[in-house]
């Protein structure tokens, strides 16, 4: 079974299609990556999965089910969203902030129950947000507030993650951070799928990648196969050097010269 189908999908806004004739499909237990220049659709393709954007023609499917005929509570019980950015207009509890993961689980009236709360400690744990639990969510750094967010998906206890470019506003520290975070969730079973506009990151991290162009799929495979020259100048227009990572082996993409 598949953690997530797109089978034949068109979606576009107002004149504009995006996606013709789209079909994608990604395993259970996948770091899996999305990458492509502007304008590609990688947003687009995740708020499909996500069941924020709904196709035109087509089907998404979260396991065998379509999204189609889940409620909005049933989807955030298998999918949380992890966006880049998530300003707040009002200054509550970072605690408070990672409890609202909780909402898919609450009863009638929503008072968080024992396991509401150990949720929570979990996820903040894991996070490194224990120790901002009751600061207010606008005082803290970028990095702490995007770690917050993060925690706030985890407490969701969902089996996909989707990562909207959640690292793109971080320091490189807080950006390492974040993927090793994302790591070990995923080396504990869970479902990553990745937004990055950095090869690099997505190259280190994920086991598999898509990489789109206007829509269209180009190359979906190890990224190995697919951070080649020539799949990358046909998706960015600038053939780079293409290396090997020297502790990792992973593929490593270097800018051409000036």
């Amino acid at each position: 079974m598949k953690a997530v189908t797109l089978e034949r999908i068109y979606f576009g806004y107002s004149a504009e299609m995006i996606f013709r004739d789209f079909s994608l499909t990604i395993n259970p237990g996948e770091f899996f990556g999305i990458i492509g220049p502007n304008g590609s659709g990688k947003s687009t393709l995740l708020r499909l999965i996500g069941g924020i954007l709904k196709p035109m023609c087509g089907s998404v499917k979260l396991g065998e089910s379509d999204i189609v005929h889940l409620a909005r509570r049933e989807i955030a019980r298998i999918i949380a969203l992890v966006p880049q950015e998530s300003p707040f207009a009002f200054d509550w509890k970072v605690k408070d902030i990672v409890m609202m993961g909780r909402n898919p689980f609450l009863g009638l009236w929503g008072r968080p129950q024992k396991q509401d709360w150990c949720a929570v400690e979990r996820a903040m744990v894991l996070t490194d947000t224990i120790d901002l639990a009751d600061k207010d969510i606008n005082a803290i750094s970028t990095g702490e507030k995007q770690r917050a967010v993060l925690a706030r998906a985890l407490a969701q206890e969902p089996q996909i993650l989707l990562l909207d470019e959640a690292t793109s506003h971080l320091d490189i520290s807080h950006r390492v951070a974040m993927l090793r975070i994302l790591k070990t969730l995923n080396q504990e079973g869970k479902t990553i799928i990745f937004v990055s506009h950095d090869l690099n990151e997505a190259g280190a991290f994920c086991s598999r990648v898509v990489l789109l162009r206007r829509g269209e799929i180009l190359a979906c495979d190890a990224p190995d196969r697919v951070f080649r020259s020539e799949l990358i100048y046909t998706a960015y227009g600038l053939e780079p050097v293409v290396t090997v990572h020297p502790f990792t082996g992973r593929p490593q993409i270097l800018l051409p010269p000036a």
